[in-house]
């Protein structure tokens, strides 16, 4: 079981031990947690890229995670000033574009999933990120940004529209409105 975003806004700094000790998450070296403006939950973590990518000089990233009351969730790179990111977004937020809130639900991070999903998604992204600044290539398949003509942007490959009927989520029988970070 994930570790609850509601339990992350009651004790940022338990969250923040959590990540730390459970081995539930890669690569979180250090990890603190407190409460910010408005009852947010901040964490900030430095996170180790994977062995392969280490062996590849990848730097260790260090991101601040801020989860509001509504679930919103922004995440931002700490150690970013000198250098370019594809999904980022403009100014004055600059936080990390880590999903399109209109892609199938079964490819996107939701509240429900939890702290551990949340981390890795983020992770993730930044690791792709540096992939994107070494080769100017997106490492999986690419959202595009702003709005689609209608619907949906269409899944490209065939790989990702097999996770994505893999991944279907179920409706649940009491649907519960979160907004999407």
């Amino acid at each position: 079981m994930a570790y609850p975003l509601n339990r992350v806004l009651a004790d940022p700094a338990a969250a923040a031990d959590h990540l730390l000790h459970a081995d539930t998450v890669f690569g979180v070296e250090e990890a603190e947690g407190r409460t910010g403006h408005i009852g947010a939950a901040i964490l900030e973590l430095t996170l180790r890229p994977l062995p392969a990518l280490k062996r590849e000089n990848y730097p260790t990233e260090r991101v601040r995670i801020v989860i509001r009351p509504d679930h919103t969730v922004h995440a931002f790179p700490l150690n970013s000033a000198d250098r370019a990111f594809k999904h980022r977004n403009p100014p004055p937020v600059q936080d990390l574009c880590l999903q399109y809130p209109g892609d199938d639900a079964a490819l996107r991070w939701i509240p429900d999933d939890g702290l551990e999903p949340l981390i890795t998604l983020v992770h993730r992204h930044l690791m792709y990120e540096e992939a994107w600044r070494r080769t100017r290539t997106w490492p999986t398949e690419d959202a595009p940004h702003g709005q689609p003509a209608h619907g949906t942007h269409p899944l490209r490959t065939p790989e990702t529209q097999q996770e994505a009927r893999r991944w279907t989520r179920q409706p649940s029988p009491h649907p519960r409105r979160h907004p999407r970070p």
